[in-house]
């Protein structure tokens, strides 16, 4: 029996996000219902947890080795459940843009959202390290 292929992970992505910026369609997003979201990104799952209100969860698959990253985001709960987020990523200097379509529609082609498109762009900042960097402080201790 062949095995399953083996599936993409970008370490990168792994971490804790704060929302800094949304734009949909070419129009900034008020972030109110958003203020102080986190985007917590594991090996497979994400979840998105604003101060107040229901955090969204997910599953997602990316190919790193294009550039940008592709990703596609499959939301369990929310606005767009049941839906698929076909986008693409950038992580650069500890910020992570994001650019995605609605359920449906087609995957972005540029990390930008432009009037007349339903292409959603979020801006995050890093606040706490990977994982992997958390486990080498803990190795030196030992």
């Amino acid at each position: 029996m062949a095995e399953a292929p083996k599936k993409a992970v970008d370490n990168e992505l792994i971490g804790s996000w704060l929302l800094l910026q949304i734009n949909r369609g070419g129009v900034d997003i008020d972030l109110d219902h958003l203020e102080g979201a986190i985007r917590k990104i594991e090996s497979d799952t994400y979840t998105i947890t604003p101060l107040e209100g229901e955090a969204i969860t997910g599953t997602y698959t990316v190919n790193p080795t294009v550039t940008p990253g592709t990703i596609d985001m499959h939301v369990q709960n929310g606005r767009f459940k049941g839906g698929i987020l076909k986008g693409i990523y950038q992580v650069k200097k500890k910020r992570l843009t994001i650019s995605f379509a609605s359920p449906g529609g087609e995957r972005p082609t540029a990390l930008e959202s432009k009037g007349g498109t339903d292409y959603t762009v979020a801006i995050h900042k890093l606040v706490k390290p990977k994982a992997k960097k958390k486990a080498k402080k803990e190795a030196k201790k030992n």
